[in-house]
C-alpha cells in the first residue's frame, strides 16, 4: 500500500485545502467578486475563515468544500497597507492581463477578447466545490445574500462539472475526450497518498515534493524557506492560485485529426501522440502502440515512468502535451535538473456541454476548462511552464514547436513524431485548439491570515 506524505511538520488546519491536495469534487461554482465597501468586506473575509476547507478538513472526505482567495487589486481594495502590497511579487501585482505577452495570450487569446468579468478587475474568488449539484447550488445560493450584505458584489459565477461518460455518469475527462487529472504532484505534509509517479523520481522510487513549492513559509526543494511578503502573518501558509478560463475548439481538434490521419486507427494514434496518453489515460511511455485499458485503470502503474528509456521520444514524442507539462527525467543538463521546481497542482473542472461525437460542424457553444493552478512562485512555476514548456521548443531541442494541444499555435504550427526504424512524421499547419477567455492571479491566504484581514488596514 502506498505511503501517505508526512503531515507532521505543517499546521494543516491553517492551510486551505486546495493548496495541497487535488480536489475530486464533481461539481464546482467559481464566484468572482468585487469589493464595494472595504471595511465591511474586511470583516466578511475575517468571519468566513472558519468556513474555509483546510488540508486537515479534507481527511474526513467532506461533501462540500469552500475556499476564498483575493487578487492583488482585491488586497488593495480592502485597504491593505502599501508597504505590504509592494512586498508581493511583481507578477502578482501586475495581474494576468498585463502579463499576456509573456504567457502567449495574443491573437484570439488576447485580453481584449476575454469574457466578462475578466475584461476588468476582479477582486476576489470564492470556490464552492461539491459532490452533488444540489449541494453546490444550495451553498452558492446561501453565499449571495451573505456577500451582498457585507461590502461585496457578485461579478459572475461560472459553473463547472465533470462531463458525462458513455453511460451518462460523470467521469474525469476533458472536452477533447481524454481522461484528466492523472498526474498531480504529491506534496510533503498533505496527508495524501504517494502514488508512483506523483512526486520526484528518487533512488529507484518516488518521493513527495517539499511543501514550500506550493505553500509560502515552508521549506522548498532547495532546502530553504523563501522570503515572505510582509507581514509574515498575512502570507505564511498562503499560496498563489492562477485562474484560467480556457475555451476548447473541439470540432477544430477533431477535424484536424481527420484531415491529418490515414484512417480511423491513425486518428486515435495521432491524437495520442499529440496528447502523450490514450483517451483512457494509458501513457504512451508504457503503451506506445495501442491503448491499454487495464493499465489506464491501475493507479499504481499508469503514472510510474520517467522517460529515461525514451529520450528520443519514439514512444511518447518529446513535444507531446503531457510530456511538456511534466518532462520528468526526460531532459538533460540544467533543464533536467530543475524540472521539479516548475510543478503545478491542478484544480478545476470542465464547463459547457460536450460536442456530440457526430457533430458535422462547430456549434459555437462555449465549452472548455476552468483551471486553478496552485504554486508558491507564479513566475518560476506557472509563467515558466506557460512560456517555456508550452509555447517554446528550445528547452527540448524542438525549435519553434509549441504544445500541439494547448500551445498558442496560429495555423503555422508543427508537431514532430519520432519513429523507430522509420522517418519521423511531421504534422503541419496546427491551429489553436485552445483559446484563453479570461484569468487572474489570486492569493489564497491561510486561515489565520484570513482572520487577520479584519484589522489589515490598521
Amino acid at each position: 500500500m502506498p505511503a501517505r506524505s508526512d503531515a507532521s511538520a505543517l499546521d494543516r488546519n491553517d492551510i486551505q485545502g486546495m493548496a495541497m491536495r487535488p480536489y475530486r469534487f464533481p461539481f464546482a461554482r467559481y464566484h468572482l467578486l468585487d469589493v464595494s465597501d472595504p471595511a465591511r468586506a474586511r470583516r466578511w473575509f475575517s468571519d468566513v475563515a472558519g468556513r474555509c476547507t483546510t488540508v486537515a478538513g479534507l481527511d474526513a472526505s467532506p461533501p462540500l468544500a469552500f475556499n476564498v482567495a483575493l487578487s492583488w487589486q482585491g488586497l488593495s481594495a480592502i485597504g491593505t497597507p502599501q508597504p505590504s502590497l509592494a512586498s508581493f511579487p511583481q507578477e502578482f501585482q501586475q495581474g494576468m492581463a498585463a502579463r499576456a505577452g509573456r504567457l502567449g495570450d495574443v491573437g484570439d487569446s488576447a485580453p481584449a477578447r476575454w469574457d466578462p468579468p475578466f475584461d476588468s478587475s476582479v477582486h476576489a474568488l470564492v470556490v464552492v466545490s461539491a459532490m452533488t449539484s444540489a449541494d453546490r447550488d444550495a451553498a452558492s445560493t446561501a453565499l449571495l445574500p451573505d456577500i451582498g450584505d457585507n461590502g461585496l458584489s457578485a461579478l459572475a459565477a461560472i459553473d463547472a462539472q465533470l462531463l458525462p461518460g458513455p453511460d451518462g455518469k460523470p467521469v474525469p475527462i476533458e472536452h477533447f475526450g481524454y481522461r484528466d487529472g492523472i498526474t498531480q504532484p504529491a506534496i510533503e505534509g498533505s496527508g495524501d497518498l504517494l502514488l508512483p509517479g506523483a512526486g520526484v523520481a528518487d533512488a529507484g522510487g518516488w518521493r513527495a515534493l517539499k511543501a514550500g513549492e506550493f505553500v509560502l513559509g515552508q521549506v522548498d526543494e532547495t532546502g530553504a524557506v523563501p522570503d515572505l511578503p510582509s507581514p509574515a502573518s498575512l502570507s505564511r501558509n498562503g499560496s498563489f492560485v492562477v485562474l484560467r478560463k480556457l475555451h476548447q475548439h473541439v470540432f477544430a481538434f477533431r477535424d484536424f485529426l481527420r484531415r491529418s490521419a490515414i484512417d480511423d486507427a491513425d486518428v486515435a494514434l495521432l491524437a495520442a501522440k499529440m496528447m502523450g496518453r490514450w483517451q483512457s489515460g494509458a501513457p504512451l511511455a508504457l503503451a506506445a502502440e495501442r491503448d491499454d485499458q487495464a493499465l489506464a485503470a491501475d493507479a499504481h502503474r499508469n503514472n510510474d515512468f520517467t522517460y529515461l528509456d525514451d529520450l528520443r521520444g519514439t514512444n511518447c514524442p518529446i513535444g507531446a502535451h503531457v510530456r511538456r507539462l511534466n518532462p520528468r527525467s526526460g531532459l538533460s543538463g540544467p533543464n533536467g535538473a530543475s524540472v521539479h521546481r516548475h510543478r503545478l497542482l491542478r484544480q478545476g473542472l470542465p464547463y459547457g456541454a460536450r460536442l456530440p461525437a457526430d457533430a458535422a460542424d462547430d456549434d459555437g457553444a462555449a465549452r472548455g476548462a476552468i483551471m486553478l493552478l496552485v504554486n508558491a512562485d507564479i513566475a518560476r512555476q506557472f509563467e515558466f511552464v506557460q512560456k517555456v514548456w508550452i509555447n517554446d521548443g528550445d528547452f527540448a531541442g524542438l525549435g519553434n514547436d509549441k504544445d500541439p494541444v494547448i500551445g498558442g499555435n496560429d495555423g503555422s504550427g508543427s508537431f514532430t513524431i519520432p519513429r523507430s526504424g522509420a522517418p519521423r512524421r511531421r504534422l503541419q499547419s496546427l491551429p489553436a485548439f485552445v483559446s484563453t477567455r479570461g484569468g487572474e492571479y489570486f492569493f489564497l491566504p491561510g486561515i489565520a491570515a484570513l482572520r487577520s484581514l479584519a484589522d489589515i488596514a490598521s
